[in-house]
């Protein structure tokens, strides 16, 4: 699935309709998102409140809420190391279980 990032104050957010999220098996409430950026690529997988502590010092984000669905914020350093450009670029997003994989188009 190809989609446009938005732009959000200093940085970017990508939204999921909450129906991809139920398919996920995300609940927007209840889970936090890992972040991990490897080979150009970033990788979200969820992570439940009580694993936190696990997780102190890598990039963990909430949804956010917006109109029928939600959204994780990406600030624009994260999306330059991938060399991204947000404005003019699309990004490819693959779904492998619970895992979402993100990368340029």
């Amino acid at each position: 699935m190809k989609k446009k990032l938005k732009p959000s104050g200093n940085g970017w957010v990508l939204y999921f309709q909450k129906s991809l999220l139920k398919l996920l098996g995300y609940e927007a409430n209840e889970v936090k998102i890992l972040i991990v950026a490897k080979n150009s690529c970033l990788y979200f997988s969820p992570v439940n409140y009580d694993e936190l502590d696990k997780y102190k010092n890598n990039m963990v984000r909430n949804f956010q809420k917006n109109g029928c669905g939600y959204g994780i914020y990406l600030p624009a350093t994260l999306i330059e190391i991938l060399n991204i450009d947000p404005t003019n670029d699309y990004i490819d997003i693959t779904v492998n279980e619970n895992k979402v994989l993100i990368k340029k188009a």
